[in-house]
């Protein structure tokens, strides 16, 4: 154990249930300063992926409050603003959960290596995914490039248990300055549009578990004849998933 704190940067994995990096975080026992970080390769999103990710940070933000925790939100390059806050805080680590789009993996690998030369301990996570990518390779090593051998890949492959909720995360004593997420006004070129399909969101893991469970009750058991009709037979988790209000495993073993 260690009394420094541990930041823990938060990207596409917004929920309290089923994360591997809190439950890395809780098991440590150091406190930790929960972060957000709106930096350039997330300005590049498209306009409603953005406004989508604002919204789902707000929400993240509250649950954490619940826990007695904060969500500090920070703007500018990954590295500077970890740098920086690793100062600020006297963090000796950050942690966070991988990401696999090629701009994603330049800035970890960028991040990982500046921070290990200011000296500040870096741990990834799996967490985003139902199976790591390299651990789903054809014989010769490669990645499949046909589904079906592909499926029969994955189904043969066990999926990890649960992870409970941490329950006894404790923040630092004087938490550091954070940004608004309304000031970041994340959805200004969505213009009119946000206020039409806003109402057809369903934001947080608390949504995204009431879909699950709506889904598992109802139309799961016509999915495999209507499963083309996609405002009336999905589970409707695709963009709770792409932001990692819920975990895949967890959708995985509640349908299994």
């Amino acid at each position: 154990m260690t009394h420094e704190p541990v930041i823990l940067w938060f990207r596409r994995d917004l929920r309290l249930h089923d994360h591997p990096m809190l439950a890395a975080a809780q098991a440590s026992g150091r406190r930790v300063v929960p972060l957000v970080i709106l930096d350039p390769e997330t300005e590049a999103l498209g306009s409603a992926a953005k406004w989508r990710w604002g919204l789902a940070v707000a929400t993240f933000q509250g649950a954490l409050a619940r826990q007695g925790l904060k969500l500090i939100l920070r703007r500018g390059p990954a590295l500077a603003v970890l740098l920086g806050l690793v100062a600020e805080t006297g963090a000796n680590a950050v942690m966070w959960t991988r990401l696999y789009d090629p701009a994603a993996r330049a800035r970890d690998g960028a991040v990982k290596l500046g921070l290990r030369d200011a000296g500040t301990e870096t741990r990834s996570f799996a967490g985003f995914l139902l199976h790591e990518p390299w651990d789903v390779a054809t014989g010769e090593g490669g990645f499949y490039k046909v589904f079906a051998p592909f499926w029969r890949a994955v189904r043969a492959k066990q999926v990890g248990t649960m992870l409970p909720a941490p329950t006894a995360l404790r923040g630092p004593a004087v938490w550091p300055e954070s940004d608004l997420v309304d000031n970041w006004m994340l959805g200004a070129s969505m213009l009119r549009g946000a206020e039409v399909v806003r109402a057809y969101q369903g934001v947080g893991e608390a949504v995204a578990l009431t879909r699950l469970g709506e889904f598992l009750e109802g139309r799961l058991s016509g999915y495999a004849e209507r499963r083309d009709l996609l405002a009336e037979a999905t589970s409707g988790l695709s963009d709770n998933l792409t932001y990692g209000e819920i975990g895949p495993r967890q959708v995985w073993h509640a349908g299994w």
